[in-house]
């Protein structure tokens, strides 16, 4: 019998009672007496699981008891997704590995194919592994480090805090004194560390990190955002937050919204605000009304649909 088939199910017995004893373990698995004493005492050697000689049982300590850790068959469905979503973020490098896993841990689920993450292209991890494994390494280690940025050909000294993936790129979110920064992963070279270490990172930065829709967030200051949403688009806001910090502030007898979201600079404002165009209206602050129409009237522009004076 596949040893690991053996493992889980004598793992599940004494998860279920607590206590075990041959008999028990022989009637659940269709096998004799003399094969499940040995295979409960090739289970004595793992970390958690005892022998009992008074009462000639097996048993599991409080320690390791493993309530909640079987996964149902929806959470087993929204695993498989998130495999598949990872599979395509990662591109081929990683996808024998991926599937291998998920292989393993949900095959048996008769539910795998029920939930299906929309594939969004991204760049080639090959392009960007080995410094992904090299910066985790110095967010894990809190190492403050040094690099070159071949956007700009300029040396970098950052607190590494997060890696992020927006969009198709990754990211590393620092510190450089109190500001905030960001630095694609592809452009990223010559990573050293400089000696020192650093803290915590900051509470406000951690949030901002946390809160961030869209690669365009700023930390150092935020924007709230007061807009109309117009029918049949608001519906979508009243089913979810698609905005941070989005809050329904008026609803109207034509089914339009009056809403209010934060982001931290106007880039970003901009990048949350042209996936709902044409049924969205800033109604303040007007500065960022007149930043976002100037962006549209220069693409009208520029797509030669306005005079050039």
């Amino acid at each position: 019998m596949n040893k690991l088939y053996v493992a889980l199910n004598l793992i599940r017995l004494l998860n279920e009672n607590r206590t075990v004893t041959s008999a028990i373990v022989a009637e659940d698995m269709g096998i004799s007496l003399r094969t499940a004493q040995r295979y409960l005492m090739e289970m004595s050697h793992l970390p958690g699981v005892c022998y009992d000689d008074a009462r000639h049982c097996w048993y599991m300590t409080e320690k390791y008891g493993l309530s909640e850790s079987y996964l149902k068959q929806d959470e087993l469905a929204v695993l498989s997704g998130l495999f598949d979503y990872a599979e395509n973020i990662l591109n081929n490098d990683f996808s024998p590995v991926l599937r291998k896993i998920k292989k393993k841990v949900i095959s048996a689920s008769k539910r795998e194919r029920v939930v299906r993450f929309l594939k969004q292209d991204s760049i080639e991890f090959d392009k960007i592994a080995d410094v992904f494994t090299e910066t985790e390494s110095y967010i894990m280690n809190r190492q403050e480090i040094s690099f070159l940025y071949s956007k700009n050909g300029r040396i970098y000294t950052i607190k590494p805090y997060r890696i992020i993936y927006s969009d198709g790129f990754w990211y590393l979110a620092g510190g450089k004194g109190a500001e905030l920064r960001k630095f694609s992963l592809d452009l990223m070279t010559d990573i050293k560390p400089t000696g020192r270490l650093y803290d915590e990172v900051p509470e406000g930065l951690d949030s901002a990190i946390d809160d961030a829709k869209s690669i365009f967030f700023d930390a150092s200051g935020k924007i709230v955002v007061e807009c109309t949403m117009a029918h049949p688009m608001a519906e979508y806001l009243r089913r979810k937050r698609f905005f941070p910090n989005q809050q329904i502030l008026e609803e109207y007898d034509d089914l339009s919204v009056r809403f209010s979201f934060t982001a931290g600079s106007e880039l970003e404002c901009v990048k949350l605000c042209l996936e709902w165009l044409p049924h969205i209206r800033i109604v303040s602050p007007a500065g960022f009304r007149d930043y976002l129409t100037d962006i549209l009237r220069q693409s009208i522009k520029i797509n030669g649909l306005l005079p050039n004076n």
